[in-house]
């Protein structure tokens, strides 16, 4: 079920807080996906579990690599470019790998990556063309996110389907959602390994949490990851 260890709650201070972890109605974990993975690419996938016995509804999903400098440097692929990796990550693996097709229905893939032009339903002519923002950018609410493919083709990044980034994401009693991410970094030496992240989230009834996950996992643990790794050494998460 859970996709990694549990996140931690942090306080407004970016502590650990028994309080915060009393007050949130979600477990939140999250992995890397080696599978998916290259030198400039990472996958996360998240999982969201409600132990509550009510359903709980977010509202609103940012992330935080633990600086404003690293959230300068940290882009998600939206639209066209969402698209296009996917593509070349599956022309990659169908080479290298027998199982993709496997691999893509573990995942969840296919049903929330299908570009906005093709999805069924969406209008003739809508189209995103796609792009690329960045942690901070998002963080600022800059992008449109919607559980649907809108209707009409909207200004800057719009996040669609099983993106974590696609709101509201409704959980129900007793189970779980699972979400993804998909992040670009570029080949800066300088680039710190990417191994943690604060999810900030807002629910329905206008609480705010924040809780601090841990992605990467030892290398042979669900397979080796290729993204980062001029920065991440490898054998360690």
């Amino acid at each position: 079920m859970a996709s990694g260890p549990h996140g931690t709650y942090l306080d407004a201070a970016g502590q650990p807080s028994v309080a915060a972890t009393q007050a949130a109605k979600l477990k939140v974990s999250a992995r890397e996906i080696p599978e998916m993975s290259s030198r400039y690419f990472g996958e996360i996938e998240f999982t969201l579990e409600n132990p509550t016995a009510q359903w709980v509804r977010v509202d609103k999903v940012t992330l935080d690599f633990g600086s404003p400098q690293l959230n300068q440097s940290v882009y998600f692929p939206w639209g066209s470019q969402l698209d296009n990796w996917l593509e070349a990550t599956r022309q990659r693996n169908v080479i290298e790998v027998e199982n993709f097709a496997m691999a893509v229905a573990i995942l969840g893939l296919g049903a929330g990556m299908v570009s906005i032009g093709s999805a069924p339903g969406v209008p003739t002519g809508v189209r995103i063309v796609g792009g690329l923002a960045t942690a901070a950018a998002l963080a600022g609410a800059a992008a449109v996110a919607t559980s649907e493919p809108p209707a009409v083709a909207p200004e800057g990044p719009v996040f669609f389907g099983r993106h974590l980034f696609a709101v509201p994401i409704e959980v129900p009693p007793g189970l779980f959602v699972k979400r993804f991410v998909v992040v670009n970094t570029p080949g800066d030496p300088g680039l710190v390994c990417l191994n943690r992240l604060i999810v900030s989230y807002e629910l329905a009834d206008k609480s705010n949490h924040r809780v601090a996950v841990d992605f990467r996992v030892a290398d042979g643990a669900h397979g080796k990851s290729l993204w980062q790794a001029n920065a991440c050494p490898r054998g360690e998460p």
